[in-house]
């Protein structure tokens, strides 16, 4: 077995290229501030922020769009209608941001606080 790389977050976001580098960048950015404690870790196979043991955020590049995993459907589902009004999808445990489309701080930190309320 491949041991997981102990900055799989810094080391994901390294690697890919730009635009999507910075949009990425400053999704985490933003977690990291609202959430100074958390580490970077593996969940569901996907670079993330950890916090109690439990993850809080991954945010993963596609083809077509910017996926944000908030790991709880309830926090996906708060927000459905305000993420749809901007044109961004959700299913029932992403946030499908299009290249095109910015996702407002304000409403990325409301999503990423509920997460975070969620985590004893």
């Amino acid at each position: 077995m491949i041991p997981a790389p102990e900055q799989p977050v810094t080391d994901y976001v390294a690697d890919l290229p730009e635009p999507r580098r910075g949009r990425v960048e400053a999704i985490y950015a933003t977690a990291r501030r609202l959430a100074p404690e958390a580490v970077e870790g593996m969940k569901y196979a996907m670079p993330a922020l950890v916090v109690g043991g439990k993850g809080y955020v991954a945010v993963m590049s596609t083809k077509k769009h910017i996926g944000l995993y908030p790991f709880s459907s309830g926090v996906v589902g708060e927000f459905a209608d305000d993420l749809a009004a901007l044109g961004i999808a959700t299913t029932k445990g992403a946030i499908q941001i299009p290249d095109e489309v910015p996702l407002p701080s304000e409403l990325l930190e409301q999503i990423l606080a509920a997460r975070l309320r969620q985590i004893p």
